[in-house]
């Protein structure tokens, strides 16, 4: 069973969350949270294995309070769910760590698979943001690259094709298959990615990836 945590500051929109998941099979919301700063108590409280977290908030943000978690040994995944597709707020949250992005007009059905894929350690953004996140991550994209490349020059080819399969969202069992190898290596081979890499997490493995086009 997949346990859900819920975060935003309008009841309204937490009733509606709940809602969409009763009677859904494997998922369970567990608790509720109307800020951001209730969200380190209630992950210790309810052990949810992810948190549909909320953007604007009054008294702290989904991004501070995403940054917050992902500090946590063994964080939960965070989906953040808005109505703001803002290419700044979109940003800020991913490099926050948060796994995956969804507006909250979305089609109940793209909830509910969304919040499924980032409990499956995978990455989701709603399409409709699709365009903006890439603009955002192009503005700044030249110094950025030109600082990375050197880190890439670092990897093995073993290492670049994993990150290569992780771009595009693959999970481990599905990499260990693409690449003939144990699981166990996988996780060693994304470990020495990550550190060489300088990478928070699987969120910023992926951007890192489309950065520099080595998805797959």
């Amino acid at each position: 069973m997949t346990r859900l945590l819920l975060v935003d500051d309008q009841q309204l929109a937490r009733s509606g969350l709940i809602r969409i998941f009763d009677g859904e099979p494997g998922l369970e919301v567990v608790g509720e949270c109307s800020d951001g700063d209730e969200v380190e108590r209630a992950v210790t409280r309810d052990r949810p294995d992810v948190v549909l977290m909320d953007v604007r908030m009054r008294r702290m943000d989904g991004a501070e309070a995403t940054r917050l978690l992902r500090r946590r040994p063994e964080a939960p995944a965070v989906l953040i769910l808005t109505m703001f597709d803002d290419p700044d707020v979109i940003a800020a949250a991913l490099t926050a760590g948060a796994a995956g992005f969804v507006l909250k007009d979305a089609p109940c059905e793209q909830i509910i698979q969304a919040t499924r894929e980032v409990a499956e350690g995978k990455g989701w953004l709603d399409p409709a943001v699709v365009p903006q996140v890439f603009a955002a991550y192009r503005s700044d994209l030249r110094p950025r690259r030109a600082a990375e490349t050197v880190l890439i020059t670092g990897l093995s080819q073993r290492e670049r094709e994993v990150l290569s399969l992780i771009g595009v969202g693959a999970t481990n069992t599905e990499i260990a298959s693409r690449l003939n190898i144990a699981e166990g290596t996988v996780k060693t081979h994304i470990g020495r990615v990550f550190t060489k890499l300088e990478l928070r997490d699987r969120a910023a493995a992926v951007i890192f990836a489309l950065r520099h086009g080595l998805a797959d």
